[in-house]
């Protein structure tokens, strides 16, 4: 728990440094720019035309980095080591930590939806424990169908619209996972990151009092590599998908939740006794350690009296979607063909 909390608190010292430090300078821009208009007003200077046209206030200031949005790639995460000695990766230090006291009871579910693709839809096919859960869940889909107000199909067959279905169920929380459809192939990902922070600000804005849980991508087996059109489906580029993730999560005011820790085995790898012949969908006895992991990984849902818990993030400015949608589009043709959740 300590290193969770000391991992939030540089990330959000981090973030408010470099708030403080582009509030400085939007200071000492708008000081040079009073001092030059006193200046002309009790100084003038006969100038040539051509200087005339260069004056400070003639001139374009050059744009900077604090005033945009940018999801290309978060900040590189290290390798962390912790109080007993031992390492772990960035993503695996933001996840919530396991609950000091007893697990939630399965009732903690009935309020809540998950929103994913096939692996969720899992939840619904085995007797995992969790019946009266709500679950916006469909074949090959990523965030960019939450975005686009894409009309989905349900395990059942019904159609309905992701975004649509979720806040229908009014949940005080939501679980998300998404990313294996578009991750398939071994190309950049992040159109990936800018359809997923976009998601999460719709939902936080639809449903401002829940509590989001942004679950990391699950790893796979070895082999699953190998097959065609897979390459990019290994755990160290899920690794690195992780962190970014981690970090969206941090920023965006949500709860990272490391799948990882009960599903990998020593290398990293899917364990065997949780896989699928195809090497990345989950047995019945997946989805019960999953369930155990949520239910001992968990924060109180909100009330009348206690809204959710403020965990020092805040909404961004909507993203600029155009290049997402592009490397959306070829990683969207991928996934179709090989259909991996």
């Amino acid at each position: 728990m300590a290193d969770y909390q000391e991992y939030r608190r540089r990330v959000l010292h981090r973030r408010w440094r470099r708030m403080f430090m582009s509030a400085a300078l939007f200071l000492v821009l708008l000081l040079l720019v009073m001092l030059a208009l006193l200046w002309r007003r009790f100084f003038p200077v006969r100038l040539h035309s051509a200087q005339a046209e260069q004056t400070l206030l003639a001139r374009t200031l050059p744009s900077s980095d604090w005033s945009t949005l940018d999801y290309t790639r978060q900040e590189g995460l290290v390798v962390q080591t912790l109080a007993d000695g031992s390492t772990a990766m960035d993503f695996r230090l933001a996840s919530l930590p396991k609950n000091e006291g007893e697990p939630v009871d399965l009732s903690y579910f009935n309020d809540v939806t998950f929103l994913g693709d096939s692996l969720t839809q899992g939840f619904q096919i085995y007797d995992t424990g969790l019946p009266n859960a709500h679950y916006c869940a469909y074949r090959g889909v990523g965030p960019n169908a939450v975005v686009n107000g894409t009309t989905c199909t349900r395990v059942d067959g019904q159609t309905e619209i992701p975004m649509e279905a979720l806040v229908a169920s009014q949940p005080k929380a939501v679980y998300i996972l998404l990313g294996t459809n578009v991750l398939t192939r071994d190309t950049d990902y992040s159109g990936f990151l800018s359809y997923y922070g976009r998601m999460l600000d719709m939902i936080r804005q639809a449903l401002p009092d829940a509590v989001i849980y942004v679950q990391s991508i699950t790893p796979v087996r070895p082999e699953v590599r190998t097959k065609e059109n897979h390459d990019g489906m290994y755990g160290e580029r899920f690794c690195r998908v992780n962190n970014d993730l981690a970090a969206l999560a941090l920023e965006k005011g949500c709860i990272f939740l490391n799948l990882w820790e009960f599903l990998a085995d020593e290398s990293g790898n899917l364990k065997v006794e949780y896989a699928q012949p195809d090497g990345y969908h989950l047995t019945s006895a997946g989805y019960a350690a999953w369930v155990e992991y949520l239910r001992t990984h968990a924060v109180p849902l909100p009330t009348a009296s206690a809204p959710a818990p403020n965990l020092g993030g805040s909404a961004l400015d909507e993203t600029n979607l155009e290049q997402a949608a592009s490397a959306d589009a070829a990683a969207s043709a991928a996934a179709s063909s090989s259909a991996a959740a």
